[in-house]
């Protein structure tokens, strides 16, 4: 355990400490500067806390949400009855989104009311989890899956009148796969592919995490046109100008105790976290006991597992709230006083922010010794690392620059999938599954906790009467195509570098029998 936690205590440093001190940079040269002591105070207090939040989480979650996933996989794989896994899978999908910190942090932070939001985007992921689910155990073609099922979401898409929620629908995606939800999906992809698919069990181990993260969508476009043709109304993003900018106030540390407890919430922290897991959990003690039937030893771990995930994600979600959200808004409208002449500067300080981000999401390391390890090493993991980093911070400067400018997300985001199809059909399979699951992990806590907080700071100090739903989300989007484009691509050069291979040493074959030829 202790190595463990060391383990966890320095992915979670290297995740969390390159934004504080970006954050301070920023601060220090001027374009954004945070205030007096208590703000510095509150910075990195909220850093620490964040680390040890995370850090206890990812223990957590390795240790008990992980494996109820990889148990409950396995044993749905096993089941003579369609129903049961159907049922079981659904619940599943569905509850541990109800868990994902990013969902969490977003619904906080919109006006669109949190049952809807959190029903929409759970039921669309428990929906497609099965669908998953069942193209693996039927080893269908991952390929046409995706094609098929982003046809059907663009499709309703183009129904919705009102252009401004777009950006946000396409977030929904984004938000839903990140640091509870992926290694959770991933497991229990895993599991059923082991059972279930023999020889080609890791290449099916990969695109569940993908398929899980169009469902949101879907779900979230059919509630906008249910609400757009029952002539509901509008779900107006409301600032609050006192929260975008800090106050020097000694007193600011009471941020964390009002995050923590009820009266700060509507519910605080301590209770959201607790309503969140204890589904998940009830859920597998059913199944557990009529079908798996552990011994108690094994479920002592996971119920250890489940107390870190629990306490991790009640710090982690309170440090957000208590620092990183207003500081991220603080950043936001700074920069936009100081520089909202010179809106080039703010777009390449959005690509900087966006090429520490993708450092910050503690998936994207082990993303990239995944690469390595199925390239048999042709694809480096630093190679993977720095593609990444360079595309992130292509996708924040995109966000940047259509906020800017107000530009439709339709603009930039219909070329972008085009795309990913494109890059598809040339890239292998592999290669695909593992793109589209790289999506969520890319798009985790940091990037909703930080990044779209001070595009809506920025957003709305130059424009008060701006269109946040239009203007500022669809920040999320971009971070979470960037990764499949990226990985496709380099797929599509391992495949390249694999026929030229084939090719040389065929042609020196060849060359090799013809000199044996004897001439009469």
């Amino acid at each position: 355990m202790k190595n463990q936690f060391l383990r966890s205590l320095f992915t979670s440093s290297i995740s969390i400490a390159p934004i504080i001190l970006l954050v301070l940079i920023i601060s220090w040269t001027g374009l954004a500067p945070i205030g007096g002591t208590f703000n510095y105070l509150l910075l990195i207090s909220g850093g620490l806390f964040l680390i040890l939040g995370l850090t206890l989480f990812q223990i957590g979650a390795s240790t008990g949400l992980s494996k109820v996933g990889e148990y409950m996989g396995s044993s749905l794989s096993k089941q003579s009855k369609l129903w049961v896994v159907i049922l079981f899978a659904f619940l599943l999908g569905a509850l541990i989104t109800c868990a994902e910190p990013s969902i969490l942090i977003v619904a906080k932070d919109v006006s669109i009311p949190s049952w809807i939001l959190l029903g929409g985007i759970s039921i669309g992921v428990g929906i497609f989890v099965v669908i998953g689910i069942l193209r693996i155990l039927l080893h269908s073609n991952l390929k046409v899956w995706y094609i098929f099922l982003y046809l059907i979401s663009f499709m309703l898409v183009a129904l919705i009148d009102k252009g401004s929620y777009l950006p946000f629908i396409f977030d929904a995606g984004g938000i839903t796969t990140g640091s509870a939800t992926v290694p959770f999906i991933l497991s229990l992809g895993a599991g059923i592919a082991i059972v279930a698919s023999g020889k080609n069990a890791t290449q099916d181990s990969f695109g569940l995490v993908g398929i899980a993260s169009i469902g949101p969508i879907m779900t979230m476009t059919i509630i906008v046109l249910i609400n757009q043709f029952s002539g509901g109304a509008d779900w107006v993003y409301s600032v609050d100008s006192s929260s975008v900018i800090l106050d020097n106030d000694p007193n600011l540390f009471k941020n964390f105790v009002t995050n923590l407890l009820p009266n700060g919430g509507p519910n605080g922290t301590l209770i959201e976290v607790a309503i969140a897991l204890l589904p998940i959990i009830v859920i597998f003690v059913v199944y557990e006991l009529i079908f798996i039937k552990l011994p108690k030893k094994q479920l002592l771990k996971l119920a250890i597992g489940f107390l870190y995930s629990y306490i991790g994600l009640v710090i982690f979600l309170t440090a957000v709230g208590a620092a990183m959200t207003p500081i991220g808004k603080h950043v936001g409208t700074m920069l936009a006083i100081n520089l909202g002449d010179n809106k080039i500067v703010l777009i390449i300080i959005g690509f900087v922010i966006g090429m520490v981000t993708i450092l910050c999401e503690p998936a994207v390391h082990v993303l990239t010794t995944q690469i390595e390890n199925v390239s048999d090493g042709t694809i480096k993991k630093t190679t993977v690392l720095l593609t990444l980093s360079i595309g992130v911070g292509i996708a924040i400067g995109l966000a940047f620059f259509r906020s800017l400018y107000n530009i439709p997300i339709k603009v930039i985001i219909i070329p972008a999938y085009i795309l990913v199809f494109v890059s598809m059909l040339f890239s292998s399979d592999i290669f695909t599954a593992i793109a589209f699951d790289s999506g969520g992990t890319a798009s985790g806590p940091i990037a909703v906790s930080f990044v779209l907080p001070l595009v809506i700071g920025m957003v709305y100090q130059l424009d008060n009467n701006a269109d946040i739903y239009e203007q500022a989300f669809g920040v999320v989007s971009f971070v979470a195509l960037t990764p499949i484009i990226a990985i496709q691509l380099l797929g599509c050069k391992q495949k390249l570098s694999q026929y030229l291979k084939l090719r040389v040493m065929r042609k020196t074959i060849f060359d090799s029998d013809d000199a044996q030829i004897i001439h009469f």
